[in-house]
C-alpha cells in the first residue's frame, strides 16, 4: 500500500483513534464503546474522497485498539504512509519571496521537515512572519507583518490555546488596482508548534487563497 496521507490527515486519524480509545474507559456498556468506536472510524475516513480497501482496512483497525500499547502500535502503522512535506531549501524561498533579500530557509532536520503540514518562520526584526505551504498542489509562499499578543488564544489554523499574534497582510482590492485593503488572522506565534496540531487545513488554505486572490 502506498503513502496516501497528509500529515495534517494523520494527526486527524491519530485524534479520533484517541478519541475513541480513551472514551471507550468512560463506560462499561459495550454498545456504548462500538458505536464511540465506529462513528470516530466514519469521522477519520470521510476526510477522503475516496479508500482503497487496505486503506480503509487501516483505519478501521481503530475499532480493535483496547491498550495504550496497541494504540502505540497503530500511530506506527499509520506513520509508514505518511506523504511527506517537501524539503526547503535556500533556493526555494528565493522562488517562493523573490522580493524578501537574503531570506534564508529555516534549519530544521529533513525527518523534521517531511512531518510538517506547513513551514512558518518569524523575522522578529521585521515583525514578519513568511508561510509555505502545499496550495492547490503546489509549494506556495506568504508572508505578511506578524504582531505577537500578550495573552494566549485560539489560533485559526490548529484551533489549540496558544500563543498568538496577529497575521496580517495588504491585498489589492477588487476592482481598483490602486487600493489595498487588509486581511488578518491571529496564528500561533510559534508555527512549529501550530504545525504540529493541524488537523484540517481548510482555514490555512482558505487564507492562503484570499491572499493570493
Amino acid at each position: 500500500m502506498q503513502a496516501f496521507m497528509t500529515n495534517a490527515n494523520y494527526h486527524f486519524i491519530l485524534k479520533q483513534a484517541m478519541n475513541a480509545f480513551y472514551g471507550a474507559q468512560n463506560t462499561n456498556d459495550e454498545g456504548v464503546k462500538n458505536a464511540l468506536r465506529f462513528s470516530c472510524i466514519d469521522k477519520a475516513q470521510a476526510i477522503f474522497e475516496s479508500l482503497e480497501p487496505e486503506q480503509e482496512q487501516l483505519i478501521g483497525e481503530i475499532f480493535h485498539i483496547h491498550s495504550e500499547e496497541e494504540l502505540a502500535q497503530f500511530d506506527e502503522r499509520l506513520q509508514a504512509f505518511l506523504l511527506p512535506f517537501p524539503i526547503v531549501t535556500d533556493m526555494t524561498v528565493k522562488k517562493l519571496f523573490p522580493k524578501a533579500k537574503k531570506l534564508k530557509a529555516p534549519t530544521l532536520p529533513d525527518a523534521e521537515m517531511e512531518r510538517l503540514v506547513f513551514l512558518g518562520w518569524n523575522d522578529t526584526g521585521a515583525q514578519k512572519k513568511f508561510i509555505i505551504a502545499n496550495h492547490d498542489g503546489k509549494l506556495t509562499g506568504v508572508q505578511g507583518n506578524f504582531i505577537p499578543v500578550s495573552k494566549k488564544g485560539i489560533c485559526a489554523f490548529c484551533h489549540q490555546n496558544e500563543r498568538v499574534g496577529l497575521f496580517k497582510a495588504d491585498i489589492k482590492a477588487k476592482g481598483n488596482t490602486d487600493n489595498f485593503r487588509a486581511i488578518g488572522q491571529y496564528i500561533c506565534a510559534d508555527s512549529l508548534v501550530c504545525s504540529a496540531h493541524v488537523q484540517s487545513t481548510d482555514r490555512l488554505d482558505a487564507f492562503i487563497r484570499e491572499l493570493k486572490s
